[in-house]
């Protein structure tokens, strides 16, 4: 559909580039981060508001790229090796916020979301930017040795002042499936002081609105695969949309395509969904939504939804089963009908927190 802005994670790894587009009325500007793209199209403003808040944003990500990196170089690798070798470590302000908001969702997921499963992630091969994986899968002699101890994000302490321990010598924090999100509410706090109100951030294929594209919703793609984009939605206000999935991240297992979202409660990659999608005003939340759908799967849905605060959720199975929720459901417009389409139990909120009235609830149905 010509209307919408696909969502695509790239695949560049290196530090930030920037390119500045101008239009009458539109600025936007792209930067290579998180080995990925990221950019941001603002409305409305003048062309040296945009640009005074383009630069603030790039030194803004050009610091994240070098604090939370989860193997190149960074300050988070530095932690890393300090917690191993059972040190306490102050740590940045900006890696201290990223870390309390892990903490947070470790918590509310109840296990999981958990980035205190690092070493884990790196025996799978996925600390790389280089997809599909081709190397030899771990065997179970080298999961079950480092899986003695699981580490956990509630065997991590940090101080207000940002002191940073560990109990377990085996954590150590990978915070990918985090940094999006948090990147995301930085450049939307940066635009605001800016006093720009009309923005449209895209970080890596997750997305946030804000405001309106000139009086119109902004409107956006989620893809399923990564070759079709499968439904479109429209966000205004401040509204993020944010998708995790199996189709661009993966190695093949046996034949099989087992996806970069690892399972912590067995050590491997999770399997049963292929995408989720998710919409909410923070895109923190939703990022961390997205990963433990996709751990938890469908039954995990109501749970996870209360305790997050989240009523806009749609889930792609293996089987190739769409389950939505109803609220969801009122945003999505599909590209062509779903092989399957079935709504969850209905989550009572609207996408923006507010209460759904009860007449609009809707039973579990195929379609």
């Amino acid at each position: 559909m010509p209307w919408m802005v696909a969502l695509v994670a790239a695949t560049v790894l290196g530090t930030i580039a920037l390119w500045i587009y101008k239009r009458p009325a539109v600025q936007s500007a792209t930067f290579v981060v998180f080995g990925g793209i990221t950019q941001v199209q603002v409305r409305g403003a003048t062309a040296q508001s945009a640009a005074d808040a383009f630069g603030e944003i790039g030194q803004r990500l050009r610091k994240d790229h070098d604090d939370w990196h989860a193997w190149d170089p960074s300050e988070l690798t530095r932690l890393n090796a300090g917690l191993a070798a059972g040190r306490t470590v102050r740590v940045s302000e900006s890696l201290a916020g990223l870390i309390r908001e892990a903490q947070r969702g470790y918590v509310l997921s109840e296990g999981l979301f958990n980035p205190a499963i690092g070493r884990l992630i790196a025996l799978w091969g996925f600390h790389t930017s280089n997809f599909p994986i081709l190397s030899p899968a771990p065997t179970r002699e080298q999961l079950n040795a480092l899986w003695t101890q699981p580490p956990r994000m509630d065997e991590l302490q940090i101080s207000a002042d940002g002191n940073v321990k560990s109990s377990n010598p085996l954590l150590s924090l990978d915070l990918n499936a985090l940094a999006e999100g948090y990147a995301a509410d930085q450049i939307a706090a940066i635009l605001a002081r800016h006093g720009i109100r009309n923005a449209l951030i895209n970080v890596g294929g997750d997305v946030l609105a804000l405001g309106d594209a000139d009086g119109r919703p902004w409107r956006v793609g989620i893809r399923a695969s990564t070759d079709t984009v499968f439904a479109g939605a429209e966000l205004r206000g401040h509204e993020a949309l944010f998708s995790s999935g199996s189709y661009a991240k993966w190695r093949a297992v046996d034949g099989q395509r087992w996806g970069h979202v690892l399972d912590p409660r067995t050590g491997e990659p999770a399997h049963g969904a292929i995408a989720v999608s998710v919409i909410h005003p923070s895109a923190v939340t939703a990022d961390i939504t997205t990963t433990s759908v996709m751990v938890g799967g469908v039954e995990a849905i109501p749970r996870l939804a209360k305790v997050l605060g989240v009523a806009c959720v749609v889930l792609v199975t293996e089987d190739g089963t769409t389950w939505i929720s109803p609220a969801m459901r009122a945003r999505l417009h599909f590209t062509e009908p779903p092989k399957a389409l079935r709504e969850t139990p209905d989550l009572g909120k609207h996408c923006d927190g507010s209460e759904r009235p009860a007449d609009t609830a809707a039973s579990t149905n195929t379609s």
